[in-house]
């Protein structure tokens, strides 16, 4: 389990609760129970977008491929194969080839999401204000993009 003291640093209840299931024993698995939670969902998302930039921009596609080889074998999963292609598509889609992810169903992407974060905890695991700032930026990127003029409500009459 992380520092109580780090859990409480989250801005949002919904990232205190991706900090929490970060640190349990199977983050992956938890990450994936929050999946009825719109806000955790929403912030996973954006955890994901941020944590992939942070690690994979201006890198080769081979980078991604081993990285996903890695985390499958970690998982105990097939690392080659349909499961593989998925997770670099969902991965490659995030850093700016979305066309790679598209055919996807937001069920299966959601899980590779969820594998991929549970990988932050994977001993020796982000140290946890790394993890707080990760969190946050995701945290502000949504109420960035939650902003009333980024939404669009209807048409305005003339």
């Amino acid at each position: 389990m992380r520092q109580t003291s780090t859990l409480d640093k989250a801005a949002t209840a919904a990232g205190r609760l991706i900090l929490e299931a970060l640190g349990d024993g199977s983050p992956a698995r938890s990450l994936a129970r929050l999946s009825d939670s719109p806000r955790a969902v929403r912030l996973l998302r954006e955890l994901f977008t941020v944590a992939v930039r942070r690690s994979f921009v201006a890198r080769e596609p081979r980078d991604i491929t081993r990285y996903v080889r890695d985390l499958l074998e970690y998982q105990l999963l097939p690392a080659g194969g349909e499961l593989a292609r998925e997770t670099e598509a969902t991965i490659r889609a995030a850093i700016g080839e979305p066309e790679l992810a598209a055919g996807l169903p937001d069920l299966r992407r959601f899980e590779l999401v969820c594998y991929v974060l549970g990988d932050l905890a994977r001993p020796p695991g982000v140290p946890p204000a790394e993890l707080l700032a990760l969190v946050d930026q995701a945290e502000k990127r949504v109420a960035r993009f939650d902003r009333p003029r980024n939404r669009v409500i209807g048409r305005r009459s003339m």
